[in-house]
C-alpha cells in the first residue's frame, strides 16, 4: 500500500520510534550484560552474522514508512541505499582482489543489489557495469582504479541523498537541504582526513577530489565546510595543548560525528510539523546501529567497557 499516511501521522509515528532509541545507560547495560543486546544476537559467535541480524532487526521498522507518504519516499529510499553502498564496496573489493569483511546490509524490498552476487565470480568490469546502471552514472565504466571507484561510489551515494528532496517544496525543501549541507560538510572533512592520512595523498590531490565532490552541489556546501573547519581547528588546538600530541584521524572523525549527532538531536525537536524530525530520526538510527556494532566489535577484540563507551556517538 502506498501513500496511505499524511504528514502528522508520519511524524507521530517517528516521535514514538524516537522515544525507543537507546540511551548511554542502555549501551552501558548491553556492554556489561550482552544478553540485553537487541535481536537476540549475544549467543551468535560469528560477529558478521551477529551484525547482519542486528541490522535487520534495527532497520525493519523503517520499511513500512518508506511508501507511506509520497513526498518522503525518495529520501527514505536514498537513506537506505547509504547502507547498500557498503554492499557495493564489498563487490568492488572482491573483484579487485582486496580482502573485505563480507557483511551484507539487507534493506529488504528496496535493495538494488542481491546478496547472491557474492557467490558470483564478478570481474571489476562486471561490477562497474552493474553500478553504472544502478546509479545511472556512466562514469563508473571509465574509472580504472579501485580506490577511485570507491570514492566515486561515495560521491554518488551522497549526491542521490541530496537530490532525494526533489519532491519537497517550500520550507520542507529548505529544511532538508540545510540538514544535508551540514552533513556534506562533515563528510567533506572526514574524507579529506582519510585521503590525506590513510591513503597518503598530497593535499593538492585531496583538494581535487573534494572539489569534484562539492561540484555535485554547485559548491553550495563550501561555506558550511568553512564553519565546520573553524570549529574543528579550535578543537584540534585545544587537544594539542591538553595532550601535547597530534590528534589521530579516529579522534577527528569522532569529534565531527559527535558534533553532528548533537546537532541533529536538537534539530529533531525544532518543529513537530517540519521535516526535521524525520531526517533527524534516520540519522539517529544510523548512529545507533553503528554504536551497537561497536559493542559487538569491542567484545570481539576484548576491549574494556570504558574503551567501548568512549567510542560511542551518543548523548552523554
Amino acid at each position: 500500500m502506498r501513500n496511505y499516511a499524511d504528514v502528522p501521522n508520519i511524524h507521530t509515528r517517528i516521535y514514538a520510534m524516537k522515544s525507543r532509541l537507546f540511551s548511554l545507560r542502555d549501551y552501558i547495560l548491553m556492554i556489561r550484560e550482552p544478553e540485553t543486546l537487541p535481536g537476540h544476537v549475544s549467543g551468535i559467535q560469528d560477529p558478521i552474522q551477529a551484525k547482519e541480524k542486528l541490522f535487520e532487526e534495527q532497520i525493519a521498522p523503517i520499511f513500512p514508512l518508506v511508501a507511506a507518504h509520497e513526498k518522503y519516499t525518495p529520501f527514505f529510499i536514498a537513506h537506505l541505499r547509504q547502507y547498500e553502498a557498503h554492499n557495493a564496496k564489498i563487490l568492488l573489493a572482491t573483484a579487485a582482489g582486496h580482502h573485505s569483511f563480507r557483511q551484507w546490509y539487507n534493506i529488504g524490498p528496496f535493495a538494488a543489489l542481491d546478496r547472491g552476487l557474492l557467490e558470483e565470480r564478478l570481474s571489476l568490469d562486471d561490477v562497474k557495469t552493474l553500478l553504472a546502471g544502478i546509479y545511472q552514472d556512466e562514469t563508473f565504466r571509465a574509472i580504472s582504479g579501485y580506490r577511485q571507484l570507491v570514492v566515486h561510489l561515495d560521491d554518488c551515494t551522497a549526491r542521490n541523498l541530496y537530490r532525494s528532496a526533489e519532491l519537497l517544496v517550500g520550507s520542507a525543501a529548505a529544511e532538508f537541504r540545510e540538514m544535508m549541507l551540514k552533513r556534506l560538510a562533515v563528510m567533506t572533512l572526514i574524507w579529506s582526513y582519510r585521503l590525506g592520512v590513510h591513503h597518503r595523498l598530497p593535499q593538492e590531490k585531496v583538494r581535487f577530489y573534494m572539489d569534484k565532490f562539492q561540484a555535485l552541489y554547485g559548491g553550495s556546501a563550501w561555506y558550511r565546510v568553512g564553519l565546520e573547519q573553524d570549529a574543528l581547528s579550535a578543537y584540534l588546538e585545544q587537544k594539542r595543548k591538553d595532550t601535547g600530541q597530534e590528534p589521530s584521524v579516529t579522534e577527528v572523525e569522532h569529534y565531527l560525528e559527535q558534533t553532528y549527532y548533537a546537532w541533529i538531536s536538537r534539530a529533531f525537536h525544532r518543529d513537530f510539523h517540519s521535516i526535521y524530525c524525520v531526517v533527524s530520526y534516520l540519522w539517529l538510527l544510523y548512529y545507533q546501529i553503528r554504536n551497537l556494532f561497536r559493542i559487538i566489535d569491542g567484545r570481539r577484540y576484548g576491549l574494556g567497557a570504558d574503551e567501548i563507551i568512549r567510542r560511542m556517538i551518543c548523548e552523554s
